[in-house]
């Protein structure tokens, strides 16, 4: 799996080894619309930004569902908006046992387009989500999952490919994890998540006095805003003559969290501070970042960049205008 946590290009992923048996199994179904917002609130009610999204319409039912005898997984529904999609699977536990032992489980999946998931599987990681048990069905969780940006996109086909179900309690059998196999297909429907905003900057440079942080661009969703650096660590003196970055990535991150970490976004007298600080990306192939550069993120709550008036960053002792009046243009 290739380490990359710069949430633009592959968002944040977890390996998990499986074991046990494996089941298989594929389905395909075409999508429909329903109610998901009451639902939502019984058992994700403390999600009020997802909660939010679904009473504005944007949601899809899928309905995919695969039993194994074991476990049945259910596909319900995806919402979220494009920069955070968000999976809603049902599953229930035919072990009685098993059940009755774990009020939550640990679901995980690849959610990946076709060429990726049958050429390049070990390049990602699986996403997960836990689980809660239905109050009134004893044997039925309800899971709430992040999904991949990158590859969630409006009317693009995605595979959501279930590999492991995981207990923290298992008396009978000390199993503890249970690997399945299990593909859900669907498009992602226009409606079903909310639409984010990408704004392109030039010529904002942040100096930290060792390292100068060229904004390249931001990502203004529901959930998070976030902002994407460039930087050059070849011939730094914070780099001290090392050319392979894998070798001072650490150094790197930790210099560029002590330095950020102070950063304010401010919209419309509004102030946020960091919400997340990233770990950089570094490659010498890449067209987008440039050989012998870096890549690092930030990101700030949840905004409503369409409607602001005014975006500032105040980074390094300087403030920043990201946007100046309603008018502007954003992807």
């Amino acid at each position: 799996m290739k380490k990359s946590t710069k949430k633009s290009i592959i968002y944040k992923i977890i390996g998990i080894s499986a074991a046990c048996a494996v089941i298989s199994g594929t389905a395909v179904t075409a999508l429909g619309y329903g109610p998901l917002g009451e639902s939502f609130r019984k058992f994700f009610g403390i999600d009020k930004t997802t909660e939010e999204i679904i009473d504005q319409g944007h949601y899809a039912e899928i309905g995919q569902e695969q039993s194994d005898g074991a476990f049945k997984v259910k596909l319900v529904s995806v919402t979220g908006d494009e920069m955070n999609p968000k999976l809603f699977f049902d599953v229930t536990v035919n072990d009685e046992t098993l059940a009755a032992n774990n009020d939550t489980l640990r679901l995980f999946a690849y959610i990946l387009d076709e060429d990726n998931y049958r050429n390049h599987l070990e390049d990602y990681g699986m996403w997960d989500g836990v689980g809660t048990k239905d109050p009134e069905i004893g044997d039925l969780y309800h899971v709430c999952m992040n999904g991949a940006s990158a590859f969630m996109v409006n009317q693009q086909e995605v595979i959501a490919a279930v590999k492991q179900i995981q207990f923290e309690n298992d008396p009978e059998r000390e199993q503890y994890e249970y690997a399945v196999n299990m593909e859900y297909r669907f498009k992602v429907p226009e409606i079903a998540l909310k639409e984010s905003c990408q704004a392109y900057y030039e010529d904002i440079t942040i100096s930290s006095g060792e390292l100068n942080y060229d904004l390249m661009y931001g990502d203004f969703g529901a959930y998070e805003s976030m902002l994407t650096f460039n930087y050059d660590f070849l011939g730094t003196s914070l780099a001290g003559g090392v050319t392979n970055y894998d070798d001072v990535s650490e150094q790197f991150d930790a210099y560029w969290h002590d330095f950020a970490k102070d950063f304010i976004l401010t919209v419309d007298g509004t102030d946020y501070a960091p919400q997340e600080l990233g770990y950089s990306y570094c490659v010498n192939d890449s067209d987008a970042i440039g050989a012998g550069r870096c890549s690092t993120w930030l990101s700030f709550p949840g905004i409503d960049y369409a409607n602001a008036e005014l975006i500032t960053l105040t980074a390094g002792g300087q403030t920043y205008t990201l946007k100046d009046g309603k008018e502007e243009e954003y992807v």
